[in-house]
């Protein structure tokens, strides 16, 4: 419940935000390195990777699309009582991909700090027995999120993010939580 008043306060606070005279790129290329925890199992997926591209519709609202990599070893594996003999005892690669788009809400009103707010739909691709043995599965996505870009040039700038992932596959809400950091080229500007 904390999470979607936070949420909520945070996009009433981006609408409410005067726009400044900075200019407004056309388009928002993205890339950095994710570390993925996943609330149900208690584990990291510390190797991570998102790369992302945004269409800005004006100067606060854009459209956000994304695809994204998480990635862990489960040494000597014991993954619970879905594990069959096979795989029990070895090690496992497990990999969640990712690859959604929506909206973004941004507020431009201070030059160099763009705080922003998105929820992305999408899909996740699971495989290495993230849920059980050896399983490849494919599932509806949802992923609130919120972050900041900090210009370092008027082209270049710093991105710090964090997301909520929920994902839906065989009747389970799988739950997760992401931080990144990475880099962000602007390319472009709206008229």
């Amino acid at each position: 419940m904390k999470l979607k008043a936070s949420a909520l306060w945070l996009l009433l606070l981006l609408l409410a935000a005067v726009p400044s005279s900075a200019q407004t790129p056309r388009a928002e290329i993205s890339g950095g390195y994710a570390v993925m925890r996943d609330q149900d199992r208690a584990e990291t997926f510390p190797a991570g990777w998102v790369a992302s591209v945004v269409g800005n519709i004006n100067g606060w609202m854009g459209a956000a699309s994304e695809v994204g990599g998480s990635h862990r070893v489960c040494r000597d594996c014991e993954r619970g009582p879905f594990t069959s003999d096979t795989f029990r005892g070895t090690d496992r690669n497990l990999r969640v991909f990712t690859f959604m788009a929506g909206p973004r809400f941004a507020s431009r009103a201070m030059a160099r700090v763009t705080p922003f707010a998105q929820v992305l739909l999408g899909g996740s691709h699971i495989s290495g027995g993230v849920q059980f043995d050896g399983a490849l599965t494919t599932g509806f996505t949802y992923q609130p999120g919120a972050g900041v870009d900090v210009s370092v040039t008027p082209t270049l700038g710093l991105r710090l993010q964090g997301d909520y992932r929920v994902i839906r596959t065989e009747g389970h809400n799988g739950k997760a939580s992401r931080v990144l950091a990475g880099l962000v080229w602007r390319r472009g500007q709206l008229q």
